[in-house]
């Protein structure tokens, strides 16, 4: 049996196992494989970086447990960017879970022990705020009329990041991540449409084909579109995370598959020139 023969023929069992080495190698030590990062992630980036040092940014962590997989990595590496450029975070959340994101996001961004951030002076959460487009109604137009404590129940008139916080007015940019498509476009209505603010969006990649068109028309500067756009932003940001590993090894076994599509076409048709001739 010649060696084109023996590579038509490799059991299944050798070829999947390579393949799960393939996933197991960059799933413990990540490569950091170079990425074509995407125009909307782009100027996602693009948007934070231009914002000068103190600028006052509401985010919504518009997700639960179940977007957090897709989104929870493009939101440490969107908190990251901000952290470092020392702006001020306005945390809330249009979701139940959001509340309970809230915290693993933190941890995954560690902003008092990397930045040395204070809570209550550079970034606060309001917690859950019930009321979908009529919460984001209250938030951008008279704040603390809506909110009185932040999440940990504490005074939001005692927090000095607030003290010149109101609503629309005060805030230098809009962004949300959500799982709800509801969410997604409520922000462009409530924030861009009735104030002209600068909003950026993060969403699952099955809704950006309904997202996009707000982008196109500048409703919305930028787009983190699912893990793809979470990898991007690791990537943009220098923090690599969840999403450069998911991206890794989605790159690696796809090169590995494209290996064995490659060497399977060659061989079929060196054995197939074999039989011919004989």
């Amino acid at each position: 049996m010649s060696i084109w023969e023996k590579m038509t023929s490799l059991p299944r069992e050798i070829v999947m196992g390579l393949v799960l080495i393939a996933m197991i190698i960059p799933a413990m030590n990540p490569l950091g494989l170079p990425l074509f990062t995407g125009d909307m992630s782009r100027a996602w980036y693009n948007t934070v970086d231009a914002l000068p040092a103190g600028s006052v940014v509401l985010f919504d962590v518009g997700y639960g447990s179940g977007g957090y997989p897709s989104l929870g990595p493009g939101n440490i590496a969107a908190f990251h960017q901000m952290f470092e450029k020392d702006l001020k975070i306005v945390m809330m959340a249009t979701a139940l879970e959001g509340s309970m994101m809230y915290p693993l996001v933190m941890e995954g961004v560690k902003p008092e022990q990397n930045y040395g951030a204070v809570y209550g002076e550079d970034y606060v959460f309001l917690g859950y705020i019930a009321g979908g487009q009529t919460a984001m109604a209250g938030v951008l137009g008279d704040l603390k009329a809506l909110v009185s404590v932040d999440y940990e129940g504490t005074s939001v008139d005692s927090l000095s990041i607030m003290d010149n916080v109101n609503g629309a007015d005060d805030f230098d940019l809009v962004a949300y991540m959500t799982t709800a498509g509801g969410t997604a476009e409520g922000w462009v209505y409530q924030a861009y449409s009735q104030y002209n603010a600068d909003v950026l969006g993060g969403c699952l990649s099955m809704m950006t084909t309904s997202i996009k068109p707000y982008y196109d028309s500048g409703q919305i500067l930028g787009i983190m579109d699912g893990i793809k756009g979470a990898a991007d932003l690791e990537f943009l940001t220098g923090h690599p995370g969840d999403a450069i590993v998911s991206s890794d090894i989605l790159s690696f076994t796809q090169a590995l598959v494209l290996i064995f599509i490659l060497i399977g076409n060659v061989s079929f048709w060196m054995t197939r020139g074999k039989g011919e001739a004989s």
